[in-house]
């Protein structure tokens, strides 16, 4: 018997009826365990994202607390405050203003152990230092006719003489000069001493404020109170800047007026030698 052609695709799909029936179970089982796994997949992702947020979220501020909070030992304290107070510190004893306090008086010269590694470099101020006996020839350079520009042309024998401090005081003949100007005499002197710093960098330079005169003595020379004023307030508003240790001494001898006291004074621009104790008991108990 022929069969017919109409039969197979009849055939055909109840083969495939047969084999849907036979694994149809299997196949929808194994569908939905790859949705479950794709929906686990999906659900533990987000659930890790959230974690890691939450995790993230949590551990930036326990971070900044800790390092708000942590405490420290202390030498870490003593260490820190060393930091804080170390610029202060230094700029105390490389640039600092002092002053003498007055009115000056006769008394007795009890600082010689102060000046024992000290070395004095000025005019006729200074040479007083050695010439009344406050301190040995070895340790004063000065001259009645020392100006600002001179100094440097002393900073090897200085040098060569390793002294633990240096003593200047100069001006009052610049001034006199009656052409040179009080910045003039400023950078002569910030020459010198940045000079005196390279040579003798341990060192500490003392910059002396330059004495007042007379009222009379003003009148008949070029010399001005006012520009005495004005080179003692330059050096000591620089002080910081050029790394020294200014010291006022003149005040102490000022009168009411502002001028050199009659009484410490015959010429009117000199000191007498019944005040040089005080002066340098004076600075040595400022600079301690």
């Amino acid at each position: 018997m022929e069969s017919n052609n109409n039969d197979k695709p009849k055939i055909s799909l109840n083969r495939k009826m047969r084999m849907w029936n036979r694994y149809r179970t299997y196949i929808i089982g194994l569908a939905i365990v790859v949705v479950v796994i794709i929906v686990f997949a999906v659900v533990l992702k987000s659930c890790s994202t959230g974690k890691n947020n939450k995790k993230n979220d949590n551990t930036d501020a326990p971070t900044q607390q800790e390092q708000t909070t942590q405490p420290t030992t202390p030498e870490e304290t003593k260490t820190a405050q060393e930091q804080t107070t170390q610029p202060t510190t230094t700029a105390s004893v490389t640039g600092r203003s002092l002053s003498v306090a007055g009115p000056a008086k006769t008394e007795e010269f009890n600082s010689s152990s102060h000046y024992e590694k000290a070395m004095f470099i000025g005019d006729f101020v200074v040479s007083g230092i050695s010439g009344f006996g406050f301190a040995s020839d070895s340790q004063v350079i000065a001259s009645n006719a020392m100006t600002s520009d001179k100094l440097s042309g002393y900073v090897d024998e200085i040098a060569a003489k390793s002294p633990e401090s240096v003593y200047i005081m100069v001006g009052i003949n610049d001034l006199n000069y009656g052409s040179r100007s009080v910045n003039d005499i400023y950078n002569y002197e910030k020459q010198f001493v940045d000079a005196l710093k390279s040579k003798l960098p341990s060192a500490n330079i003392y910059v002396l404020s330059v004495l007042p005169v007379s009222k009379r003595f003003e009148s008949s020379s070029n010399v001005k109170q006012s520009n005495i004023d004005a080179l003692n307030g330059m050096l000591s508003e620089n002080a910081a800047s050029l790394g020294i240790t200014y010291v006022d001494v003149a005040s102490a001898y000022k009168d009411s007026t502002g001028y050199f006291g009659s009484a410490y004074t015959d010429s009117g621009y000199n000191l007498k030698s019944g005040y040089y104790a005080f002066m340098l008991n004076g600075i040595a108990g400022a600079v301690k």
